[in-house]
């Protein structure tokens, strides 16, 4: 009994000892380390909706973590709602170009509508920005009009500096993190079959500008 408690006592405080080690580097990111032990939700809609609008599975994958954490319930202090946060005004546009008279605003909150809308809009985006991703990602988040007065003022759409918006820096190199880490340890494990080489991942290959 008295080598068990000792021994307890002992793992404890080299946990304790390794939490602080980690608490005192200022490289340590506990985003990233939440995201790669959280699993990856709605992977059948992701794929069918990724196939739907031609874009990559695990960048959609990780617009959605980005946004929401896989929280359908997730409403942003600006009003955005659902799986990948589009603003009211965004969905009953997206809304009107799908012909789709029935929607209602609380309908985002439904995963398979709002990950429909999302893509949608995402894939309107990319071909809009010429299928540069980080300005497509940079719209996203930050609105078109900003990402256009960027582009005015000189931005090439690349990351080498900081983007004007801090939220939107920090977005747009999450997502790609994200979509990275997915590719290669998290999706492919998971599901090799639902997210095995498709039209969709190879028309990415060939069309997108990266960052």
């Amino acid at each position: 009994m008295f080598l068990k408690k000792f021994f307890s006592n002992k793992i404890l405080i080299f946990c304790c000892f390794i939490l602080l080690v980690l608490l005192l580097n200022n490289n340590f990111d506990f985003w990233t380390l939440r995201r790669n032990f959280e699993p990856i939700k709605y992977q059948n809609l992701i794929k069918k909706y990724a196939e739907q609008n031609q874009l990559d599975y695990n960048l959609l994958a990780a617009l959605i973590y980005v946004e929401s954490r896989f929280d359908n319930e997730s409403i942003s202090a600006k009003g955005a709602v659902g799986l990948m946060q589009l603003m009211p005004e965004t969905a009953n546009w997206v809304a009107e170009n799908l012909a789709q008279e029935t929607f209602n605003l609380s309908d985002l909150k439904d995963p398979e509508q709002n990950i429909k809308f999302g893509s949608w809009y995402f894939s309107y985006l990319l071909q809009k920005f010429d299928f540069n991703l980080v300005k497509t990602l940079a719209a996203y988040n930050a609105g078109e009009r900003n990402v256009n007065k960027w582009i005015v003022s000189g931005w090439d759409g690349k990351l080498t500096n900081e983007l004007p918006f801090a939220e939107t820096d920090d977005f747009v190199r999450r997502v790609l993190a994200t979509r990275d880490y997915y590719h290669n340890f998290k999706l492919n494990s998971i599901n090799s079959n639902l997210f095995s080489e498709s039209p969709a991942n190879s028309f990415w290959t060939q069309k997108i500008s990266n960052e």
